[in-house]
């Protein structure tokens, strides 16, 4: 059964809208800060990571991106990949799916999880790819890479991709770096082997395109709700002139506006990680480019750091109000450790402002806009201090998993297109415990939606009334 405060809300923020942020498994920036070698490491990781996800849940964070794969190593137990040393130290007898547990908590609190996926960087060292699949890496600025123009690449990403779908119950998949680093980038003898006359930009934005297109038919075929997104270079193209030239998606052969348009993304999260002229005006140049799907920007609150910038806190925040003014689909933060700082008040200004109230996730209609069936028979009665309301469970056969919304309101009937209205969002039981204040007699309707993983939401319930203070 779950527990829900019954503070009161003021705050008017969208109903719906993804408020995300990225966890960082790669050197242990942000979750864990160190690999485990025992048991009593182990429970300390899973700890802190119970304690990360309440923290974005009391402050109605209702999704994350959690480093799955990092640099040609992953944090769950692949058949394909080793588990990164950031998990766990090498040799030790003591394993644990990081993945499988950070999805099941996520998914207890009402959080999607999406595996966030690094594809082509390998990192410095020469890894188990390297060895094993030399044909497959190039060297360059010191680094490996995967390199995006041999066909096997894709041969080799896409079990990857299959597993981490057909194993884990994740909410999305969520590519990084699905681009090239440069333009540098040395695959001259690729090109010769297979670029087959074409232009060697044209060639190069092709093959990323292919692996885009391979991958996103490849997950909704298996899972259609499980989204496809990827975090992108934060300006477009260089049409817009702020007087010093930035790199730009094109510049590394990345058409996130291809993918939208031909229906092989379901949202794109541009790196925003600038400010003022050079942020506000791709706002509206990315939402142009959307497509009628989503564009939800990432913004770049570890710019608050001395060292990375020393933003203010209305500096973040102005860019919150503009993804808002746009009505873009919402925000995602890098990184968590900022968050959870709460650098210059970052967490506070949202927990009691932008995210004062919880929200749903914005719906999908080009995957599915079918409504779940209306939950029916809700009842409330008074349970102690809590005040404990139920509804009888929706049976949807032609879907996998339903949840529950819950909304209140001291006006009949109840409005559930106020976010004001809105207590709880994809509450996976049909039961939960809601606190009420003894002192202060007052009565609400409380009402039920059902909720798919498309983000469909059904009508709402009939309401039932209930007085929270004293009985006389």
């Amino acid at each position: 059964m779950t527990l829900l405060s019954g503070c009161a809300i003021r705050a008017q923020p969208p109903k719906e809208e993804m408020r995300a942020v990225w966890i960082t498994t790669i050197y242990s920036l942000d979750w864990p800060r160190m690999p485990h070698a025992n048991a009593a490491d182990i429970e300390k990781q899973k700890r802190d990571l119970q304690t990360i996800l309440d923290q974005l849940k009391k402050a109605n964070f209702n999704a994350v991106f959690v480093q799955a794969r990092l640099r040609g190593d992953v944090i769950h137990l692949s058949k394909i990949e080793p588990q990164t040393t950031h998990i766990s130290i090498r040799n030790t007898t003591h394993r644990y799916d990081a993945l499988a547990f950070a999805v099941e908590e996520c998914h207890k609190r009402g959080l999607e999880c999406h595996a966030w996926f690094v594809a082509y960087p390998l990192g410095k060292e020469n890894t188990t790819i390297s060895k094993r699949n030399r044909d497959l890496v190039q060297k360059h600025r010191d680094e490996m890479y995967l390199d995006p123009g041999n066909p096997k690449t894709a041969r080799y990403l896409l079990p990857l991709i299959h597993e981490l779908v057909e194993k884990y119950d994740i909410d999305g998949i969520h590519l990084d770096y699905i681009r090239y680093p440069d333009m540098n980038f040395p695959d001259k003898t690729t090109f010769n082997l297979y670029g087959r006359g074409q232009d060697k930009s044209v060639w190069r934005r092709d093959n990323i395109n292919r692996l885009v297109y391979q991958l996103y038919d490849q997950v909704k075929e298996r899972k259609p709700w499980v989204q496809v997104s990827s975090s992108v270079i934060g300006m477009y193209d260089d049409h817009i002139k702020v007087g010093k030239s930035y790199q730009t998606a094109l510049d590394v052969s990345q058409d996130p506006e291809n993918w939208l348009a031909n229906g092989k993304h379901d949202f794109v999260i541009p790196m925003m990680y600038h400010k003022d002229n050079l942020f506000f005006p791709f706002v509206e140049d990315w939402q142009s480019r959307s497509h009628g799907r989503l564009i939800i920007p990432g913004l770049g609150v570890y710019r608050m750091d001395k060292k990375e910038g020393n933003w203010t806190l209305n500096d973040l925040t102005a860019q919150v109000e503009a993804t808002r003014q746009h009505q873009m689909g919402g925000q995602v933060f890098y990184r968590l450790k900022y968050l959870t700082d709460n650098t210059k008040g970052i967490m506070d200004k949202l927990a009691r402002e932008y995210y004062r109230y919880p929200a749903l996730l914005p719906p999908m209609p080009w995957l599915n806009n079918m409504r779940p069936s209306t939950p029916q028979g809700v009842e409330a009665v008074r349970d102690g201090n809590f005040m404990q309301l139920s509804w009888q469970p929706v049976r949807q056969p032609d879907r996998k998993h339903i949840f529950y919304n819950i909304y209140r309101s001291q006006n009949y009937p109840v409005d559930t297109d106020k976010a004001t209205n809105l207590i709880a969002t994809r509450v996976a039981e049909t039961s939960v415990l809601i606190s009420v204040n003894h002192a202060v007699e007052s009565g609400y309707y409380y009402a039920v939606t059902s909720y798919d993983r498309f983000h469909n939401e059904s009508t709402v319930s009939s309401p039932v009334y209930f007085v929270t203070g004293a009985e006389r």
